[in-house]
């Protein structure tokens, strides 16, 4: 079948994404024809996004993202300007050839806090396997940041619900 309005477009992926067990979370969005968010990967607490925004009434935005941890922006902080700048062009490099995009989010002082992805297509592509292609490939970059960081300037202390103190 041939995809051509944004209710079939939503149907569909909607259809797709609980026949494979997904918990759907439809987003109230005025800037969007249709808005899920669902547990990437199944069961996971990780959240992706599906969108359709109105201002591009063909397109299909799989969207997630990460924020850094405080201890990793203190030590992004701490460093020469050049150093971080040198880590960033690292992962712009590694980055560079995926098929999906990644913005990260600094401040005024040049320290990331946060990274978001997307993967983007058009109806003309819109089938089950690209769209689990995009969930697949902005879940794995999402782990390649986490992973990156942890690398650098170790595993962040997480406080549980006690209050008690753990690692990531």
């Amino acid at each position: 079948m041939e995809i051509t309005t944004p209710e079939q477009a939503k149907e569909t992926v909607k259809k797709w994404l609980e026949e494979n067990h997904h918990e759907v979370k439809e987003i109230t969005d005025e800037n969007a024809t249709f808005h899920f968010e669902i547990d990437y990967p199944l069961g996971s607490m990780k959240r992706q996004r599906v969108i359709q925004p109105k201002e591009f009434p063909s397109l299909i935005v799989v969207l997630n993202g990460v924020s850094i941890a405080a201890e990793h922006a203190e030590k992004l902080k701490s460093m020469q300007p050049n150093d971080r700048e040198a880590f960033y062009n690292e992962i712009r490099k590694d980055l560079l050839f995926l098929q999906n995009s990644y913005d990260l989010n600094a401040d005024e002082a040049g320290v990331a806090k946060q990274v978001q992805f997307s993967y983007e297509f058009y109806y003309d592509a819109l089938t089950k396997t690209k769209l689990y292609e995009g969930l697949l490939l902005n879940h794995r970059t999402l782990l390649y940041i986490i992973t990156k960081f942890n690398d650098e300037f170790g595993m962040p202390m997480m406080r549980d619900q006690k209050g008690d103190v753990g690692h990531a």
